[in-house]
């Protein structure tokens, strides 16, 4: 059985907690401008994980590299961090697993360096997640603003498992619209692959969040929450408790 975990969301931009909405970078909200402060909620809300992109990063406009350190290194051994966002060299991975990341999220690197990332040190072992964004069934890269003509199921099922221990499936119709997961398609996704994912965009309650649960069995393994949260959709106490968080 796999073991189930909910992801709230620290979208970063400009040094500000922010939510996206189809992840266009001029459809923005600002919701918290301390992120120390929100991770913190975080974790006395009960989360043992926090999912943390650096959006300026992944649109190649400067970085929140220092504030996503002061993070790592205010809750060192209290909560895990799970970092995507810009990363696009060996050297960026490395660097970030050193300061404490718990595991790196590749997307435009992996998409565009494939014989590379099948052949990585021991250094990586299970440190890495593919960031599977889909737009219109094809692999969207480069903020988003790419998209790449891949099958994503023959991908991630010759990606070298060794290194990778989840999959983020993220659904870019659904992210930050509070319009709900896309369930079916998650599963059958999930159904196809052979490696856990962790599913993300659209989650607006929390039946979504029961229903992705109930698939643990078949490689669903988490849920990223970003905007629900932000707009107290729930009571994330309660929701963590619900789910052993």
């Amino acid at each position: 059985m796999t073991n189930f975990q909910i992801y709230p969301a620290v979208d970063l931009k400009d040094g500000n907690c922010v939510r996206l909405i189809h992840g266009k970078e001029d459809d923005m909200t600002i919701y918290e401008a301390d992120p120390i402060k929100q991770v913190n909620f975080f974790l006395k809300s009960g989360f043992k994980w926090v999912h943390v992109v650096d959006l300026n990063a992944a649109f190649e406009k400067r970085d929140n590299k220092k504030i996503i350190l002061q993070i790592l290194k205010t809750f060192k051994k209290k909560i895990k961090i799970q970092l995507g966002g810009g990363i696009r060299s060996t050297e960026d991975i490395k660097f970030w697993i050193d300061a404490g990341v718990s595991r790196i999220v590749l997307g435009t690197f992996a998409f565009k360096n494939p014989d590379l990332i099948n052949n990585l040190s021991d250094f990586f072992y299970k440190k890495l997640a593919l960031g599977l964004d889909i737009k219109n069934k094809k692999i969207a890269v480069n903020g988003w603003t790419k998209l790449l003509e891949i099958d994503p199921i023959k991908y991630v099922n010759q990606i070298d498992k060794k290194y990778f221990d989840k999959v983020i499936y993220t659904d870019i119709s659904k992210d930050g619209t509070l319009k709900g997961a896309n369930i079916s398609q998650t599963i059958k996704f999930a159904k196809s692959i052979d490696i856990p994912i962790i599913a993300s965009g659209g989650i607006s309650n929390i039946n979504n969040v029961k229903a992705l649960h109930n698939q643990k069995d078949i490689g669903i393994s988490g849920v990223i929450i970003g905007k629900a949260i932000y707009e107290k959709k729930f009571d994330l106490k309660n929701l963590a408790k619900l789910l052993g968080n």
